[in-house]
């Protein structure tokens, strides 16, 4: 059976829409992550905390915690997918 090239555009096509849209899928998890890490540190500092009084503490919360969530994200889909989606072989 011969491959078409209208076949291997429609291929890349579909693995070009799967890459963007997994891309602003992240990037719409990470501004959910850094909304969500920015409204607990803002209620830790007004309930008295002083853990988060140092804006360098605050700020690498504010920088790490949603990537360290992204991640967790795509394994939990990741692990969610594997088990109700079977492989066609």
């Amino acid at each position: 059976m011969n491959k078409q090239p209208s076949d291997e555009l429609g291929v890349a096509t579909a693995g070009c829409a799967i890459g963007i849209g997994s891309a602003l899928f992240t990037c719409f998890l990470l501004y959910l992550n850094g909304s969500l890490v920015l409204a607990v540190i803002s209620a830790l500092q007004v309930s008295g905390d002083t853990w988060f009084e140092d804006e360098r503490v605050a700020q690498c919360a504010l920088f790490l915690v949603p990537v360290v969530l992204v991640v967790i994200e795509w394994m939990m889909i990741d692990y969610v997918r594997t088990r109700f989606v079977r492989r066609v072989r």
